[in-house]
C-alpha cells in the first residue's frame, strides 16, 4: 500500500508527488471543508432562530432575486480583480503559464478558503508546480504573496471605515497589527535568519535550511515597493465589492441601506472574524454581522439575521463552490494520458 503524503512530505519529496499523491493532500485539505460546511449550516440554523426562524426562512425565501444576484456579481468581479494581481505575481516571478490555465489554477484556490489560514491554498502550488515544472517551493511564495496582500486589502478599508464611522478604530488597529505578525515570518527572510543561527545545529533547521533559502529567493522577488502598490490598487478595490453582498442582501429584501455603512459593517465583522483564528471566520464573523448589521441601521434582529446569512452564502460559500468547480477542472492537469495526447498531436503536426 503506497504511504500517504503529508504536506512536509510533499514538499521534501516533490519529485515523487504523483496524482495521487497530491489527491491525498487534496482529500485532507477537503475535510476541513466538509467540516466547515457543517459547522456553518448550524450557525446559519441558530442565527434563524435567533431571528425567529419561520419569518427569517420567509424573507429570504421573498427577497428579490435579480437584486441579491448581484451579490454574486460583485465577488466574481472582485476574484477577477484579484486575479490581475495573481498574474502580476506570476510574471514578477518569471513563471510562464498560459492565461486560461493561470485562471483556472487561481479561481481553484477559493475552494480551500474555508482551511486554517488558508493553508489549503498551498495546493495550487503544486499544480503550478505540474504545469511549469519549476520545483514547489519557488512557487509558494505567490500564494503566500497572495493571502497576505488580500488581508492587508481588508485591513486597510476596515481602518478607513473604522475612521469615516469613527467607531472600533483602536479594536480595528490591534487586530491589523495582530494579524500582521504571523507574516513576518513568511515575507521576510530577517527572521527566519535569525532563527537559523540560533538554532543552526537543529536538525529541523538543517532539514529545512536548503528549501528555506529557495523560498525567500523567490519570495524577495515579491517584496518590493511596486509589487505593494500594485497589490493595493487592485486588493483594496476588490476587497470593497465584497463588502457589497451585505449591500446588495439588505436591498434585497427591501431594506436601503447606505453603501458606507455597509462597507463599515461587513469589514468590521470581517476583522473580527479574524482574530478569532476560526476557518472561514465561522460563527464569529457571523455573529458579529447580525449584531453590527441590527445596530447601525437600526434593524430588528430578524431582518438582520436573513442579511447575514444571505450576505455569508454570497462572500464565504459561492466562492468555495466556484473553487471547487475549478479545482476539479485542474485535475486535467495531473493526467498523463492528457499529456501524452499532446505529444502525439505535436509528433503529428511535424510530420
Amino acid at each position: 500500500m503506497a504511504k500517504k503524503k503529508s504536506f512536509w512530505y510533499a514538499i521534501t519529496h516533490q519529485d515523487k508527488l504523483d496524482r495521487k499523491g497530491y489527491l491525498q493532500l487534496a482529500r485532507k485539505a477537503s475535510l476541513f471543508v466538509g467540516a466547515g460546511f457543517g459547522v456553518s449550516l448550524v450557525v446559519f440554523i441558530i442565527i434563524a432562530l435567533i431571528g425567529g426562524i419561520g419569518k427569517v426562512i420567509s424573507i429570504i425565501i421573498s427577497a428579490n432575486l435579480y437584486i441579491y444576484l448581484l451579490a454574486f456579481v460583485s465577488v466574481l468581479g472582485g476574484y477577477l480583480l484579484r486575479f490581475v494581481k495573481w498574474n502580476y505575481y506570476i510574471k514578477v516571478t518569471g513563471l510562464k503559464v498560459p492565461i486560461k490555465k493561470n485562471l483556472a489554477v487561481y479561481l481553484s484556490l477559493y475552494s480551500m478558503n474555508i482551511t486554517p489560514g488558508k493553508i489549503g491554498r498551498v495546493i495550487a502550488a503544486y499544480t503550478l508546480n505540474r504545469i511549469t515544472k519549476i520545483r514547489f517551493v519557488n512557487i509558494v511564495p505567490i500564494v503566500t504573496m497572495d493571502i497576505f496582500t488580500d488581508f492587508l486589502g481588508f485591513a486597510i478599508l476596515a481602518l478607513l471605515a473604522a475612521i469615516y464611522f469613527h467607531r472600533y478604530i483602536t479594536y480595528i488597529v490591534i487586530i491589523d497589527v495582530v494579524l500582521l505578525l504571523p507574516f513576518a515570518f513568511i515575507l521576510n527572510d530577517w527572521l527566519y535568519n535569525i532563527i537559523k543561527n540560533i538554532f543552526k545545529k537543529s536538525r529541523f533547521i538543517k532539514t529545512f535550511t536548503p528549501y528555506g533559502e529557495e523560498y525567500f529567493h523567490s519570495q524577495n522577488k515579491l517584496n518590493t515597493s511596486k509589487v505593494y502598490l500594485v497589490s493595493l490598487i487592485v486588493t483594496i478595490p476588490a476587497a470593497l465589492l465584497n463588502s457589497l453582498t451585505l449591500y446588495f442582501s439588505l436591498l434585497a429584501i427591501g431594506v436601503i441601506p447606505y453603501p458606507a455603512g455597509t462597507v463599515f459593517v461587513y469589514s468590521s465583522s470581517l476583522m473580527f472574524g479574524m482574530i478569532s483564528a476560526v476557518p472561514g471566520n465561522i460563527g464569529v464573523e457571523d455573529g458579529a454581522l447580525v449584531a453590527l448589521t441590527s445596530s447601525v441601521f437600526h434593524l430588528s434582529t430578524t431582518i438582520s439575521s436573513a442579511a447575514t446569512i444571505m450576505s455569508r452564502f454570497a462572500s464565504l460559500w459561492f466562492g468555495i463552490i466556484i473553487g471547487a468547480i475549478f479545482f476539479f477542472y485542474t485535475l486535467r492537469y495531473w493526467d498523463p494520458r492528457i499529456k501524452e495526447k499532446k505529444g502525439k498531436k505535436a509528433k503529428l503536426r511535424r510530420v
